[in-house]
């Protein structure tokens, strides 16, 4: 009786799963990977500036090693402060917002020794010229994403 209802019901359940499939791959689009955007950042920099092949795979290696400590020692940090002492800002004492401010301090110092770490690596391969170009394509991908979503969202 039991197999008679799983294949008498099987249509059905093909078109929920083919349902939330579809749902899934929309939500998906609409919102970009990690993954996806560090690889359009570190291609649209490449592309930008004049390297060989040999410079561009330690260019590639850099920005992922880069990319990982950020967000490992900064951008995870950074979100568990938020969720955790920004939710209700009405409710924190001043010296419970004063802590709050000293580890925002602390971890934006961290993430600015980070950046100087990379860049200082960079020139350890690449000319200033190329590192100042690195730097400056850098700075026009995050424009560039945010006038993105701007559009998307109709922010003028």
């Amino acid at each position: 009786y039991i197999k008679i209802m799983k294949i008498k019901h099987f249509p059905l359940y093909f078109l929920l799963v083919l349902f939330s499939s579809s749902l899934l791959a929309q939500k998906s689009e609409k919102r970009m990977s990690y993954e996806r955007l560090k690889a359009l950042k570190i291609n649209f920099i490449i592309e930008q500036v004049d390297l060989n092949t040999e410079e561009e795979s330690f260019v590639w290696s850099a920005f992922e090693k880069h990319e990982s400590d950020v967000r490992k020692q900064y951008h995870k940090k950074m979100r568990k402060l938020r969720h955790t002492k920004f939710k209700d800002t009405e409710d924190l004492s001043e010296s419970q917002a004063a802590v709050a401010l000293d580890s925002i301090y602390y971890l934006r110092t961290l993430k600015e020794e980070l950046d100087q770490a990379f860049l200082k690596t960079l020139k350890t391969k690449l000319t200033a010229k190329q590192v100042l170009e690195i730097h400056i394509a850098e700075e026009q991908f995050h424009r560039k994403m945010v006038h993105r979503s701007r559009e998307r969202k109709n922010i003028p």
